[in-house]
């Protein structure tokens, strides 16, 4: 007799995708990517602010020399924050950025050619003024889907408290009026319906049980997507802030 096979490793794949799917809250680097991407935001925005106000003041002052040295200081301001969200990005993402050791400048001239030729420096000003947009992913997918996934799941243990409405409110019915309408010969045939919502209240258990269902369908749904962007960042953040094998030093 020949063992089959076949089966044992379709209900290996098919348990590895339940497992992918559904194990992604049980995950402990789910939550590292929650962590990084829930700083994100607040980084990202002082990221932007800080370097859309400074490259500009230091633009705008060129022509009275001064801002020269205010574009260099954002640029050493801009490498040194590199460093730190590669170590960020190491810590919480698991991932390596390559980076080059080497001694610092011996001369000022060294330590401008250095900030001014390389591409690394001007990468970093990219990178962290568009975080802001990684952020801004973050925290609407965050709200928009995780925390009404979160809400979702309470409501078994709100549905029947006093003074709690759980349910779909509105100040006015809502009137939807699908419609199908046929030509025939010189008769217009057509069938209309109305579908009116009101109000819709979760009373009953079942009722709750079934939101909160749906609630763990839309959580799991979310920390996919926040797995996702927090790959994509992991991706850019290697990009952008890593040391390429052929760069060459100046």
């Amino acid at each position: 007799m020949v063992p089959d096979v076949r089966s044992g490793g379709l209900d290996a794949d098919f348990g590895e995708v339940v497992r992918t799917v559904f194990g992604v809250p049980f995950r402990i680097q789910t939550y590292r990517n929650l962590s990084y991407l829930v700083l994100a935001f607040p980084l990202g925005v002082v990221y932007f602010v800080l370097f859309s106000v400074g490259l500009s003041l230091g633009v705008g002052l060129t022509v009275v020399v001064i801002g020269i040295p205010i574009l260099l200081a954002m640029l050493a301001l801009a490498t040194g924050l590199a460093t730190v969200e590669r170590r960020l990005a190491m810590a919480f993402l698991g991932i390596e950025v390559p980076t080059r050791n080497e001694p610092p400048p011996d001369s000022l001239r060294g330590w401008v050619r250095r900030l001014v030729a390389r591409l690394g420096p001007w990468k970093a000003v990219v990178y962290l003024v568009t975080k802001l947009f990684i952020g801004v992913a973050a925290y609407v997918i965050a709200m928009s889907l995780l925390v009404t996934a979160v809400s979702m799941l309470a409501v078994p243990l709100v549905y029947d408290q006093p003074g709690v409405y759980v349910g779909v409110v509105t100040d006015a019915p809502v009137s939807y009026h699908p419609a199908l309408y046929v030509g025939w010969d010189r008769l217009l045939v057509g069938l209309e319906t109305v579908v009116t919502l009101s109000v819709w209240r979760i009373d009953t258990l079942a009722e709750a049980l079934a939101v909160a269902g749906f609630g763990v369908a839309l959580g799991i749904l979310s920390l996919h997507l926040l797995n996702a962007l927090a790959w994509v960042s992991g991706r850019y953040t290697r990009l952008m802030l890593g040391t390429a094998e052929n760069e060459s030093p100046s």
